[in-house]
């Protein structure tokens, strides 16, 4: 490469530097099936009115490609992957490479970086669910919870994360012998405090920075989890970095709309607090078809009844392969624009913190 060559590379990447500012702090909300069509449809829901959620007022939007490398349709895990790695995968796979190389996180390099990290999510499958552990662990088969578990408790990276409220798994409660207590005596063990419910948590001191809530039930309250996260997060100087998953297709039209509804107070709760030091994305892991249908739109005319939008809205309980809306604002959110791949995630948040 010749001087001048070298020169134009520097200036570029000083430019680039520049015209961004750096972020403090980074949260990723991922709504699963959150799509298009699925906002649309829950803002109806929920406010009478397109375009009404705190999200569809964020500033900067792109449309993401979210396939995999060799699949059309994204599964949960290969999707969280690529967001996590900035690398396509394969459904089913969480973090990894093909030949089983270890694929490093946004999360991981937070912790090797000293900041606080933290997840949020109410997945029945709670803390091992592929959403929130591609984050943290790296697994050939999703389906291996006590072994992504295993890897929670001894991280690659720094301490793990440091704050966690989820659900608790059933599924996880049955592979771990002694169950959920000797679940929370582990994370006890390793310097945590356990609680069982988010008004335990609330109750906690300020001080307590290290916490694992995980709740009997999978309906807590999103928006005062995800302030009692960034409250906990928030006491360490460096920032954090927060992932924040809401399972929003569940099956069902209402239950899934109302989901949508609570993950956006959720953004709301924090985003005017934060917006000025913070880098806030939502996303999707993948599309859902749930959308408004005009053959039964008639049914449900605009009115002061706008959950009768329920009635002209078609379900069908399937991923699909759109790209979905990433959307941002804070500190390096100018970079979300146009058409982009999902891996962009990765590169968008670790640009925003000023890492290479």
């Amino acid at each position: 490469m010749t001087k001048l060559a070298i020169r134009i590379v520097f200036a570029t990447a000083l430019f680039a530097a520049a015209a961004f500012p750096q972020a403090k702090n980074a949260i990723l909300f991922v709504g699963d099936g959150g799509g298009v069509t699925s906002l649309n449809a829950a803002s109806i829901y929920g406010y009478g009115k397109p375009q009404a959620l705190y999200i569809q007022s964020m500033p900067n939007v792109a449309l993401a490609d979210s396939s995999t490398t060799v699949e059309w349709v994204t599964d949960g895990a290969a999707a969280a992957s690529a967001f996590a790695t900035g690398k396509k995968g394969r459904n089913g796979v969480v973090s990894m490479s093909p030949d089983g190389q270890a694929y490093k996180t946004v999360l991981e390099y937070a912790e090797e970086n000293g900041l606080s990290t933290g997840l949020v999510g109410n997945p029945v499958d709670g803390i091992t669910y592929a959403a929130l552990s591609a984050s943290y662990a790296h697994a050939d088969n999703r389906s291996r919870d006590l072994d992504i578990y295993h890897q929670f408790l001894s991280p690659r990276f720094g301490n793990g994360p440091d704050v966690v409220l989820v659900t608790s798994s059933k599924k996880l409660n049955a592979d771990v012998p002694g169950g959920l207590e000797a679940i929370g005596s582990e994370f006890k063990a390793k310097g945590y405090t356990f609680a069982r419910t988010l008004e335990e948590v609330a109750s906690l001191d300020a001080s307590k920075t290290r916490v694992v809530g995980m709740f009997d039930s999978d309906n807590f309250d999103m928006a005062a989890a995800v302030k009692q996260a960034v409250a906990r997060l928030s006491q360490n100087p460096k920032g954090f970095f927060l992932v924040v998953y809401s399972d929003c297709h569940l099956g069902k039209t209402r239950a899934s709309l109302v989901r949508l509804v609570d993950l956006d107070r959720a953004v709301r709760a924090v985003g005017d607090d934060l917006k000025s030091n913070t880098l806030m994305i939502y996303t999707a892991d993948h599309g859902y078809a749930l959308y408004v249908k005009g053959e039964k739109a008639a049914e449900a005319q605009k009115s002061a009844d706008h959950k009768r939008i329920v009635d002209a809205i078609h379900l069908e309980d399937q991923h699909t392969a759109e790209e979905v809306p990433v959307v941002a604002m804070g500190p390096g959110s100018e970079r979300v624009k146009g058409y982009i791949s999902n891996t962009d995630v990765f590169r968008i948040v670790m640009s925003a913190y000023g890492w290479q």
